[in-house]
């Protein structure tokens, strides 16, 4: 086992164990920090030497000051995110029943007072993190199924799931329930724990909350 068990489970329910994603209370949880799903943001680079966070870094910051400012969220529409939301129970079934593991649903999980991360489960079995992509596109998925490739943005986001949680391997799952060949239908890529990557990023969260400390004036 790549984690103890029982650790996780604790480290689980001990956090806002009657949160479900994207209930009101867990949006709440997430309103003014910043999230796993959008680590890969934060880790943009500037153009110029002198500075430290890229325009997509900065652009996300601001997103994070807007949400304090008002206590509101930022409402994200489109057919992708649609689509992913609609297929990933459905991922989750087939997974499931093809594997025989057992996927448990996990909360937000805070890394510091700042941010945080929302995993898409935990193979109880294994105790690994589990990370479900559903492309909208067809090619998106196959470029995973044919040359293994992860966007790095969800590099980013298993790495900061596996900073909240302590896990040290995070499946990242790939599904289309539109492909009719069952040998493409799922692909599965195990991630594993990279401290490098993780102190980076601690490091880039540290820096992104003082810069937006100081948007706000908060001493």
């Amino acid at each position: 086992m790549t984690l103890n068990v029982h650790k996780m489970e604790d480290m689980i329910y001990e956090a806002i164990s009657n949160s479900e994603q994207r209930s009101e209370e867990w949006h709440a949880q997430r309103l003014g920090k910043f999230t796993a799903s959008r680590f890969g943001d934060l880790m943009t680079n500037a153009r110029k030497k002198d500075e430290v966070l890229g325009a997509t870094a900065v652009s996300y910051i601001y997103e994070k000051a807007a949400e304090l400012l008002t206590e509101e969220r930022k409402e994200i529409f489109g057919a992708a995110l649609d689509w992913g939301t609609e297929n990933e129970p459905i991922c989750k079934a087939y997974f499931e029943e093809t594997t025989g593991l057992t996927i448990e649903e996990m909360p937000f999980v805070p890394i510091n007072e700042y941010s945080g991360a929302s995993p898409d489960g935990f193979i109880k079995e294994y105790g690994e993190l589990i990370e479900i992509k559903c492309p909208y596109n067809t090619s998106n998925h196959l470029k995973t199924a044919f040359e293994g490739y992860i966007d790095p943005k969800y590099i980013w986001q298993m790495q900061g799931q596996m900073l909240a949680t302590g896990a040290t391997v995070c499946r990242f799952i790939s599904f289309d329930p539109r492909i009719k060949d069952e040998r493409f239908k799922l692909i599965e890529i195990r991630v594993e724990a990279d401290l490098e990557m993780q102190e980076q990023l601690r490091e880039r969260l540290e820096f992104a909350n003082d810069y937006l400390r100081k948007l706000l004036n908060i001493k």
